[in-house]
């Protein structure tokens, strides 16, 4: 695979010069880039220290974080996805997303799982103990639900401040996550603060603000897109202040555990807790204001997370490309196999490039053989026409995406003064030369 990867980095290095930084064909898609063995991960980072409302211990929170290798990847602007693990505030650990940080660092990205401060005074490590144990405990499941995205918003401060540290670049910031992990990457993503006073009006006096837990790092960082398997956002959030931040959704149709649409966590078999907006309520919501949103849904399913990881990756990668590359489009979806291919998805802008391109024909005059080559790639196919002194179209020769040059026979044409054009997309660029056998 090493091998292969020679060409991959040519297209890198051009598009680096020519197009958008994180907009390139084959990475970031649903196929993978890079081996296993190619991906590097650094353990234990501490990133933020936080004392735990509920035990009174103040812990290193700690992250890891998966990325290719240099030896394999030259890359220096890496989208980072943040990933939080699920466990119903109470069990988990960011282990529980390392399947996923590998596929995504596989993939091109930058992948990191958290630990977060768990419990809420609930003596239960499952759902039906929740049910015997914690039903007068929603007041606290609303301080360890706030706590969480405190640390999230921490989480992302730290990458913020650090990105550089796995050539990721702080522009291309996206947060995701499984169950609980979900409703935190929600709140973390769109709660501002007077929305999270809503939820949990003694959450600032009890652990302080959203933004001044756990580091004192710059609160400047922005996320482009969310993943959310399972989850949900709190019923006190108004979701359309940002409401242009993308969301691809995966969820049973008949989830208890986390609502698919309006209702409350943990409903399945005991008195239930506070209200929420599931994947079907937020896919609606963000629809209605023009946001890119995709929702993938397990028909007639009372099961909880099972949509399947393989395809989770999959479509995420192809989901957050597209936002990438300016060519993001609202979808829904009930086949948990599906995925669409993504690979040569390119900016949606149909032209050569950003800056003003052009092109040369050498030689020329030509001969049997001409080159026409473009001062940047193509971002789109096109076609080169060939036109004599009277106007007339004498050759049609059609390119793909991604080309540079393109090498023409002339060796059956009369000689003489010739026009060309090449169109790609919106863009037409033209040039003349001669023809001498």
């Amino acid at each position: 695979m090493k091998h292969a990867l020679i060409f991959t980095f040519t297209l890198f290095s051009l598009f680096n010069l020519f197009g958008q930084s994180v907009c390139y064909p084959g990475r970031f898609s649903e196929t993978p880039l890079f081996d296993s063995a190619d991906i590097r991960k650094d353990s234990n980072i501490v990133y933020a220290v936080s004392k735990n409302y509920f035990s009174g211990v103040t812990q290193n929170l700690q992250m890891d974080v998966y990325y290719p290798s240099s030896s394999v990847d030259t890359m220096q602007n890496r989208p980072f996805i943040l990933l939080i693990h699920g466990g119903a505030f109470l069990a988990g650990n960011r282990n529980d997303m390392a399947y996923e940080c590998m596929e995504y660092a596989r993939r091109g990205f930058v992948a990191a799982t958290i630990s977060y401060r768990l419990g809420w005074n609930c003596a239960a490590t499952d759902l039906i103990g929740v049910c015997v144990f914690c039903q007068s405990q929603n007041y606290n499941l609303k301080t360890a639900t706030y706590s969480a995205a405190q640390d999230a918003r921490a989480a992302l401060r730290y990458i913020n401040a650090n990105c550089y540290t796995w050539n990721a670049d702080p522009n291309w910031l996206f947060i995701g996550g499984e169950s609980a992990g979900a409703i935190t990457s929600y709140h973390a993503a769109f709660w501002n603060q007077t929305e999270a006073n809503a939820f949990c009006s003694w959450a600032v006096s009890a652990v302080g603000t959203l933004d001044t837990a756990g580091n004192a790092l710059p609160n400047t960082w922005t996320v482009k897109g969310l993943i959310d398997n399972c989850g949900a956002i709190s019923n006190d959030s108004a979701l359309l202040n940002n409401g242009n931040i993308p969301v691809i959704s995966f969820h049973d149709q008949l989830d208890c555990v986390v609502p698919y649409g309006n209702g409350q966590v943990i409903s399945c078999l005991c008195t239930p807790f506070y209200y929420a907006k599931g994947s079907q309520i937020v896919n609606t919501r963000l629809s209605a204001t023009g946001a890119c949103t995709e929702l993938n849904t397990v028909v007639n399913s009372v099961n909880h997370c099972s949509y399947p990881k393989t395809s989770i990756v999959r479509r995420s990668s192809c989901f957050l490309k597209r936002i990438m590359c300016n060519n993001c489009v609202s979808t829904t979806n009930t086949n948990i196999w599906a995925v669409d291919s993504c690979s040569s998805v390119l900016t949606g802008i149909a032209e050569f490039g950003i800056t003003p391109a052009n092109m040369i024909i050498m030689p020329n005059p030509a001969g049997e053989m001409c080159v026409i080559r473009f001062s940047e790639p193509s971002r789109t196919s096109g076609t080169i026409k060939l036109f004599n002194a009277a106007g007339q179209l004498v050759l049609e020769q059609a390119f793909p995406p991604l080309t540079s040059e393109v090498r023409i026979n002339t060796a059956a044409l009369a000689e003489g003064v010739y026009s060309a054009s090449a169109s790609g997309g919106q863009t037409v660029l033209s040039a003349r030369f001669s023809i001498l056998h």
